[in-house]
């Protein structure tokens, strides 16, 4: 399925991931990519919320350097999983609160040996179960990306399904 297909299927709320599966680094930011998958035993290298606006879909994400707000378009081969969200007023307020703060390539890392800090330094996968259990959707104690996809598709029976950027915003 690509981008223009998937676009008005998808809802706030819903969880995104990546795999980043590229067979050799191209950059330092692949590297890194490959390092938090293994140190976290991950099939998915990340993971975050979809929000809709008007006709556009963006993602919450925590991402290096910080917390943020980016298109949806403009990521490339994603999964989404439709969630029975309720993307309320206090789930957009806590997530968008977060925006700006520091993202920790040290927790991310950590994610698959212990629970996160509860500081302001955040990873993905916390960011995204924490926002969406404000928005009624309970994916346990999960730290890591590919936990966190296994559980919302064990407790809500959704299978995910792969996008392809097809360069339209």
């Amino acid at each position: 399925m690509n981008y223009t297909q998937a676009r008005p299927l998808i809802r706030s709320g819903d969880l995104l991931a990546w795999s980043h599966r590229a067979p050799w680094y191209k950059s330092w930011y692949d590297f890194k990519i490959a390092m938090v998958r293994a140190f976290t035993q991950s099939e998915y290298s990340h993971v975050g919320v979809a929000w809709c606006v008007g006709d556009r879909v963006f993602v919450l994400e925590a991402v290096t350097p910080l917390v943020r707000i980016y298109p949806l378009s403009k990521l490339g081969e994603f999964y989404y999983i439709p969630l029975p969200a309720k993307f309320n007023d206090a789930a957009l307020e806590y997530a968008l609160s977060k925006v700006g703060e520091p993202y920790s390539q040290l927790q991310a890392m950590q994610a698959v040996f212990k629970t996160p800090q509860d500081d302001k330094l955040w990873q993905c996968a916390e960011y995204a179960a924490r926002t969406l259990l404000l928005a009624g959707v309970n994916l346990g104690k999960v730290h890591t990306p590919t936990a966190l996809v296994r559980e919302a598709m064990l407790t809500y029976g959704s299978l995910a399904s792969i996008v392809e950027n097809d360069d339209e915003s």
